[in-house]
């Protein structure tokens, strides 16, 4: 009989700084996109990218849908959930992101929603978008 291990699920680590560091410069970015790349080489079912704090977009680093723009174009069969705040975004905005993003990288895109009223926030989201839309940990695992 074989045993099959269920699909795994990477995290990828957080790039905390802005879009223009003199010391770093992309180097951070540039490690999370191998990351993804060797999740995805060695079987992964899905990479995340971490939600940002809670002001992102506004903040001054590389805010989470950037990043995981940036995962999906470097990827190629992996599917790459990307961590939001319901503070951060107005659903009609997100799902113009996710739109796009989907189409550039044929539908591997899933919207994780954090914080308070995510449930919510998924809601109006899912109604404007047609992707996969989770809330919190748990909604992860049902993917996977």
């Amino acid at each position: 009989m074989t045993t099959l291990a269920p699909p795994r699920i990477v995290h990828l680590d957080p790039v905390d700084h802005g879009l223009v560091d003199p010391a770093r410069g992309s180097r951070a970015l540039d490690a999370v996109l191998d990351q993804a790349r060797a999740a995805e080489a060695d079987g992964a079912a899905l990479v995340v990218v971490p939600a940002g704090p809670r002001d992102v977009p506004a903040g001054p680093r590389w805010p989470s849908t950037a990043q995981a723009l940036a995962v999906l174009l470097a990827t190629t069969s992996v599917r790459v959930a990307v961590g939001v705040h319901p503070t951060a975004w107005d659903p009609a905005t997100l799902a113009r992101f996710a739109r796009s993003a989907a189409g550039l990288a044929a539908d591997r895109l899933v919207v994780q929603v954090h914080g308070p009223d995510a449930g919510t926030f998924a809601t109006a989201l899912a109604a404007r978008w047609p992707g996969a839309v989770v809330v919190g940990e748990a909604g992860l695992r049902t993917l996977a």
